[in-house]
């Protein structure tokens, strides 16, 4: 019997344990339904944060990763994953980064930022924060976040800029703060104030600013608006320009910015307002004024010159240079040798001056955006041996071998004819001037694009030295004072090519070196057709 209850009881202590481990299992299965429901709630929320949570191990590599390293970088995960953090740091900021990690696996909590490299190659901004990674007591790594600040660093510039452009302004005009209760008595004055005022402090908390700085003439009026801005009378006014007298008796103008205060109960107790000295920006102003009707005048003038120009001195230069002409030709009877000479300089003398007038109205001209382009089909073929043909004389008389080669695979091209000849023109004439006799100028004229003509005018001359190339182009600028009484000219020719090729959407450069000659080539957008 005795063994009968003992096998019963264990029966029935098994049965029990049964039951308890099937009990056990049911409660390992919902720990596990809640550790991965856990799971997924931190996963799902891990990879829809807009912020890179990454770890890197004791080498620098990349361990862990979520989503929005792609958004960041570009980069997906599968591509950072198992690669040194360091290949995306931006070099020069590599070094300052590696310290702050030195003293985040020091235990120092030391946000950092630095700037990225991505996929795109684009620069960006991060903001890090990050711990070490404990496993066992030893440190196998590092958690951390990523923040893209791109955008605010973005703001950070433009608001440092502004902030800069602030001081600066405040620097030099000086800003008063200052507070006043209803009936207008100084609560609130910062050192500033009392500065540009000339009071100390102590003599001016507790006086009336209407009183106090104000001065005479303008103080019932200031106290009646100010009366009514206390009583909601009138609304008030954020900005508005008032005279200022010191302790000096020195008057100036100061610009207000201004919000009500108001109590609790939000009845209006007072004023809050920030002052600026604009005593200088508007005598700035006024001379201003006073310039831009000067210049105004000034312009008016001009116009009336070069319009007088156009007309009196014209006229009598075209009848000069033409009787000029009929006297070489002896149409009026003949000349001996002296005579002729005397005829031929007073020709070119006319004809230098009139070119001089001719390109001071150009000038004028363009300054005053009156120039308008106008173009027209025209044989190129024909344009180029018309141009040949007036320039080959000057090169003939210094013996000077003047070549042009024009590519033939188009004949007419759609362009402004009068600009293109003056363009040509002058930087041909300028060739020649400036080549010595037996030299050789070459014009080469080809398509440079489908819809682009490309020109270079060489030559073997002086050339131009470093030090003068950049007068090159300027109005009345001559390379040399000495050259320029030598070679004669304007010094307007270069001035006039640029600036027509600019309305053009043209553009033009040069080589040169001193007696090795010069290069002046040019583009020009054109329309071809067969």
């Amino acid at each position: 019997m005795v063994n009968s209850h003992h096998k019963e009881e264990n029966e029935l202590t098994n049965e029990q344990l049964r039951l308890k481990v099937a009990q056990l299992s049911e409660e390992l299965g919902e720990v596990k339904k809640e550790l991965k429901i856990t799971e997924d709630f931190y996963k799902d929320r891990f990879e829809t944060l807009n912020d890179v949570l990454f770890t890197v191990d004791n080498n620098g590599i990349f361990t862990y990763l979520n989503s929005a390293i792609e958004e960041v970088t570009g980069y997906r995960i599968d591509e950072v994953l198992d690669t040194p953090f360091a290949e995306y740091v931006h070099p020069d900021d590599l070094p300052g980064l590696l310290k702050d990690m030195e003293l985040t696996i020091a235990g120092v909590h030391n946000p950092y930022m630095f700037r990225i490299i991505k996929k795109n190659g684009d620069i960006s901004y991060v903001h890090t924060t990050s711990k070490p990674l404990v496993k066992n007591g030893e440190i196998v790594g590092i958690n951390g976040l990523m923040v893209d600040i791109a955008k605010l660093k973005n703001i950070e510039f433009k608001l440092k800029e502004e902030r800069d452009k602030a001081q600066r302004y405040l620097d030099i005009v000086g800003a008063i703060i200052l507070a006043l209760d209803k009936n207008g008595n100084i609560t609130l004055i910062n050192k500033k104030g009392c500065h540009v005022l000339g009071y100390h402090e102590d003599e001016v908390y507790s006086k009336n600013w209407f009183e106090l700085a104000i001065p005479e003439s303008y103080i019932n009026d200031a106290k009646k608006a100010y009366s009514k801005l206390m009583d909601g009378t009138i609304d008030a006014v954020e900005y508005f320009e008032t005279p200022v007298k010191t302790n000096s008796g020195q008057k100036r103008t100061f610009a207000w910015h201004n919000i009500l205060l108001k109590g609790e109960d939000g009845n209006i107790t007072g004023t809050l307002s920030s002052g600026e000295d604009i005593t200088e920006r508007k005598k700035a102003e006024e001379a201003l004024i006073t310039a831009k009707l000067i210049s105004d005048n000034a312009q008016r003038t001009k116009k009336e010159f070069v319009s007088n120009i156009s007309h009196e001195l014209r006229t009598p230069l075209n009848l000069i240079i033409g009787y000029s002409d009929l006297l070489q030709q002896e149409a009026m009877g003949t000349m001996n040798e002296k005579q002729k000479s005397s005829a031929d300089v007073v020709k070119k003398s006319g004809e230098r001056l009139l070119e001089l007038i001719n390109s001071i109205i150009d000038l004028s001209d363009l300054e005053e955006e009156k120039v308008e382009v106008q173009k027209e089909e025209i044989s190129l073929p024909l344009f180029v041996r018309e141009i040949e043909t007036s320039t080959a004389p000057m090169a003939s008389k210094k013996t000077i071998d003047l070549r042009f080669e024009l590519e033939s695979d188009f004949q007419f091209i759609y362009t402004d004819p009068n600009k293109f000849r003056v363009i040509l023109y002058n930087l041909i004439n300028n060739a020649i001037k400036f080549t010595p006799e037996k030299g050789e100028v070459h014009v080469n004229i080809f398509k440079r694009s489908e819809d682009v003509l490309e020109v270079s005018v060489k030559d073997t001359g002086i050339g131009i030295s470093p030090e003068e190339q950049s007068k090159l182009f300027q109005p009345f600028s001559q390379i040399d004072s000495s050259l320029g009484r030598r070679f004669g000219g304007t010094g307007l020719g270069l001035s006039i090519v640029k600036e027509f090729l600019k309305i053009q959407n043209g553009k033009i450069w040069f080589e040169s070196r001193s007696n090795k000659g010069s290069n002046f080539t040019f583009i020009l957008p054109v329309a071809y057709k067969s």
